[in-house]
């Protein structure tokens, strides 16, 4: 696992209430879209588990931090030098010419899909969530507004936490017609990684027919079809 050493350049706090962090770090640690890095202060013996950081932003001096799946750890202050680990797991991918494409944020925030909205011609993001400013080419609409856009889409990127899953087919439309109607797509899943593929606890494990995906290693992206036959 490659190790790089960050530093807390600045808090904010986003739109949706949320509050985030930037990472100062080496360019080439920073996480692509999907992907994560586990996050922990070398000095903080009272912590056991690192934070998974996603990035929404990038700069050329480090990341803007999405939102954690639980509150910032308390002893992380201004300034502060973290342990990255990563980047880990599996990001989007997405096809080389993606005209229209559609984002859709059905967990806490919309931070985790941001990134890729400059691959694309045109994006359409459909949360219920406040969002931050955003290109005038995107346009934002309620997710219940979804299933309608999915054949104008070319590609469609969904964020959900682990625990509703099950309700992807329902923001979707009709399951009935998913096979049929459905543009090629990759759902990041998130929860709890603790371990980063490390101990293989089984915190972040989806299950898939007779296996589980481990969402540390096989995902935490995976693909849309994946998700909805398994």
């Amino acid at each position: 696992m490659t190790a790089n050493l960050g530093r807390i350049l600045e808090f904010r706090l986003e739109p949706d209430g949320h509050r985030t962090v930037r990472i100062g770090c080496d360019p080439k640690a920073a996480p692509a879209p999907g992907r994560y890095l586990l996050a922990d202060l070398p000095a903080d013996l009272d912590s056991l588990l690192a934070a998974a950081l996603f990035s929404s932003l990038s700069f050329p001096d480090g990341f803007l931090a999405a939102p954690l799946d639980g509150p910032l750890p308390p002893a992380w202050e201004l300034g502060a030098e973290l342990r990255l680990r990563g980047p880990l797991g599996r990001g989007f991918n997405l096809p080389p010419a993606v005209r229209n494409l559609a984002l859709a944020a059905a967990g806490d925030t919309a931070a985790r899909l941001l990134p890729l909205v400059e691959r694309a011609g045109s994006a359409a993001l459909f949360t219920d969530l406040p969002v931050p400013d955003l290109p005038t080419r995107v346009e934002v609409q309620p997710l219940a507004a979804l299933p309608e856009a999915l054949g104008w889409a070319d590609f469609v990127a969904v964020d959900i936490p682990l625990g509703r899953v099950e309700d992807l087919g329902g923001i979707l439309g009709e399951p009935a017609a998913l096979p049929v109607t459905l543009p090629a797509g990759q759902v990041l899943v998130h929860g709890p990684m603790p371990c980063g593929g490390l101990g293989e606890c089984g915190l972040c494990a989806l299950p898939a027919g007779r296996r589980s995906i481990l969402l540390c290693v096989e995902g935490p992206v995976c693909d849309l079809r994946l998700i909805l036959q398994r």
